[in-house]
């Protein structure tokens, strides 16, 4: 056998390893099962102790199958709030919320939502700071 036939024999073997290679990548990204969780603060991360902090939430459900979800916002280590919702693969749902920072708060803190399904629990957060007098 010539040195041009392994040549070709061992470019047709690559190709072939690299085919299912591929194809077995894509095949786990697609059974990848996870949550999309967002944040759009809807003011500046400067506030007053005594005010109301708004912002909008969401969730984006890759799960495979319908979840439940139970979600939990936080004031610093505080929970000020639970509630319930169930999705399905591929659906998304989102909120208005408002939080009262109350004026024996000590400022900076992070206003947290977490949401935790039956294996998993994605978290996500942002700070808030005193606005200078």
């Amino acid at each position: 056998m010539s040195a041009n036939d392994l040549m070709i024999k061992a470019l047709i073997v690559t190709t072939i390893l690299s085919v299912v290679l591929v194809s077995y990548l894509l095949w786990v990204s697609s059974q990848e099962r996870y949550t999309t969780i967002y944040i759009y603060p809807d003011y500046s991360n400067y506030v007053k102790p005594g005010s109301v902090v708004k912002f909008r939430y969401g969730l984006y459900c890759h799960e495979g199958q319908e979840t439940n979800y139970t979600i939990k916002i936080y004031l610093g280590n505080e929970l000020i709030k639970t509630k319930k919702v169930v999705l399905k693969n591929d659906e998304k749902w989102e909120e208005n919320e408002s939080v009262y920072v109350p004026s024996d708060i000590s400022l900076p803190t992070k206003i947290r939502i977490v949401a935790e399904t039956e294996n998993n629990a994605y978290e996500v957060y942002f700070w808030i700071k005193e606005k200078s007098r």
